[in-house]
């Protein structure tokens, strides 16, 4: 009865529940045909997002058009293949900032033309890219900013720019047949090294990777070693960045036999080691058979909670399932060995209705899953002073954000705080007036900082007061004179220290670059008294005394 009462809210929901509000926190369910017809072999068929909440307690569905309408494509999956199998395709995939569920399908107006379709917290649907590049079973794609990632059976991970109909970029030189990409932030070592990496696993017992942005054909590499005997069938990777400068990997991998493995589906977990130099191994626990799919979200000191889909499980009636798994950190080093390795079995949250199987799980769009949400962040100079602009889409334990400032784009240091908004899924706006500016070029980045000391910086961002005439100051620094020099251009300028008699202690050829230069000249050159310091360039001579 109970499945049943599912198939009749999913067929009702489907007519008009499309376009509605995804709640933060709850989970998009991929999910292939309609309930109402058996998927039959080597056809295609409808295809929808569902709506569950992180119990598993149904909510909405949004069904995916079959036919083109304004301005989209149509949109629709293979149920079966030929053979009556189910064919490795159709993986949705969350966007790293946890705005954009993407899914790459078919064309049905054009054989061997695929879809990539977006769905935003708003819920709504966009199939306005095509991709007509010869890519086989269309298996993934994400979306960072306007570019999307995707691959199929063949020919690579390859990027084009979301709208677009025309042929895409192959960006990875090997990884011909990855299973589902990752987009995520990464920080390992002691520095840490923080980057933004795609990662393409490949069916074997690797993880590669490479940094954003990518535009261009490049080698995936695996910087980071596994142990020895701790991968067999990659499948999926999830990754989070976490507030003890480590990052954590969570693995679907498919244990095949043919590879050594028992044909039994496992759920690894990794840590990167304190150097950053290899993947520390938190052991694993075994999945229902077909398990393909896998979301989640990170809470900072407390654990990871884990989703999971399976297309048929032969141990339920062979349904599709989706499933949950908490991960508790024991203290806030999030993960001490062998406290926290993996243990114990997933939870049965929910069950598809007959005649239809779940492709895969995110969270739903709209779904912060990291501290803060940073959505714009820029700077402007107007009238001799720069404002910084910033907006946040959520926030989760932010105290402040620390105002660095710099002329070199290096070496910030703090001028400033403003407050945060604690925890909110509401939108903030932020503005700060930097009413002293440096002549010239000024950078400047943000470090938010949680109550619990964890922080993360964004930018650099710039603006520039315009220097209308070359000059100087002078500063002390123990046994040292800074020049700090504001050149309206790049020039070649000479400093010469003149004492009261006209003689030349020091003189010293200069390349100033537009804006801000820093000179740093010994007092031993200076002798008692009082001095000049004369700096020529090809705007005139400029001169300033100075007692020692």
């Amino acid at each position: 009865m109970k499945r049943k009462l599912l198939t009749l809210i999913l067929t009702a929901f489907g007519a008009f529940g499309a376009f509605a509000q995804f709640t933060a926190g709850n989970l998009a369910v991929y999910r292939y045909g309609d309930g109402a017809t058996p998927l039959a072999n080597g056809t295609r068929v409808p295809v929808f997002v569902d709506e569950y909440t992180p119990s598993g307690t149904f909510v909405k569905t949004i069904a995916i058009p079959q036919t083109a309408a304004s301005g989209n494509y149509g949109f629709e999956g293979l149920g079966l293949t030929g053979a009556g199998l189910f064919e490795a395709e159709g993986f949705p995939v969350l966007s790293r900032d946890g705005s954009t569920f993407s899914v790459i399908g078919y064309n049905p107006a054009q054989a061997g033309e695929f879809v990539i379709g977006t769905l935003n917290a708003a819920g709504n649907w966009s199939a306005n890219t095509l991709v007509i590049d010869a890519i086989g079973a269309p298996r993934s794609a994400v979306v960072e900013g306007t570019s999307v990632y995707f691959n199929g059976y063949q020919n690579g991970v390859r990027y084009k720019t979301l709208g677009t109909a025309t042929a895409s970029t192959r960006v990875s030189t090997d990884q011909n047949a990855p299973r589902v990409l990752t987009i995520a932030a990464t920080s390992f070592g002691a520095g840490p090294t923080v980057a933004d990496k795609i990662f393409a696993p490949i069916g074997g017992n690797t993880l590669a990777s490479t940094n954003l942005p990518l535009t261009t054909q490049t080698s995936f590499t695996t910087p980071l070693g596994f142990p020895s005997g701790t991968l067999r069938n990659l499948h999926q990777a999830i990754v989070f960045k976490s507030a003890s400068g480590r990052t954590f990997l969570y693995l679907i991998d498919d244990n095949a036999v043919a590879s050594g493995g028992t044909g039994v589906p496992l759920l690894r977990k990794f840590r990167s080691n304190s150097g950053g130099s290899s993947w520390v191994d938190f052991k694993s626990i075994e999945l229902p058979l077909n398990t393909k799919s896998i979301a989640g979200v990170y809470t900072a000191g407390t654990g990871v909670k884990l989703y999971f889909t399976s297309y048929s499980n032969p141990n339920n009636a062979g349904f599709s399932e989706l499933r949950s798994y908490q991960d508790d950190f024991v203290t806030s080093a999030e993960g001490d060995e062998p406290a926290r390795y993996l243990t114990g079995n997933t939870s049965l949250i929910a069950t598809a209705a007959a005649n239809t199987t779940f492709r895969g799980v995110t969270m739903a769009p709209g779904t912060s899953v990291l501290p803060v949400k940073l959505t714009t962040f820029n700077a402007n100079e107007r009238n001799g002073a720069i404002r910084l602009n910033w907006a946040t889409a959520s926030e989760t334990n932010s105290s402040h954000f620390d105002i660095l400032r710099s002329t070199t784009a290096t070496n910030f240091v703090k001028i400033d705080q403003v407050s945060g908004k604690g925890t909110t899924n509401a939108a903030a706006n932020y503005s700060y007036l930097d009413e002293k500016p440096l002549p010239g070029t000024n950078y400047y980045k943000l470090k938010q900082v949680d109550f619990n000391g964890d922080s993360e910086e964004f930018g650099p961002v710039s603006a520039t007061i315009p220097v209308a005439k070359t000059d100087f100051t002078i500063a002390k620094h123990d046994n040292n004179l800074e020049v700090q020099v504001y050149s309206a251009m790049a020039q070649r300028g000479k400093i010469e220290i003149i004492d009261v008699n006209g003689k030349i202690n020091h003189s010293q050829s200069v390349q100033l670059e537009k804006g801000l230069n820093k000179i740093s000249i010994s007092t031993a050159k200076l002798p008692n008294g009082l001095n000049v310091i004369v700096l020529n360039t090809a705007e005139g001579k400029v001169a300033k005394k100075i007692i020692r």
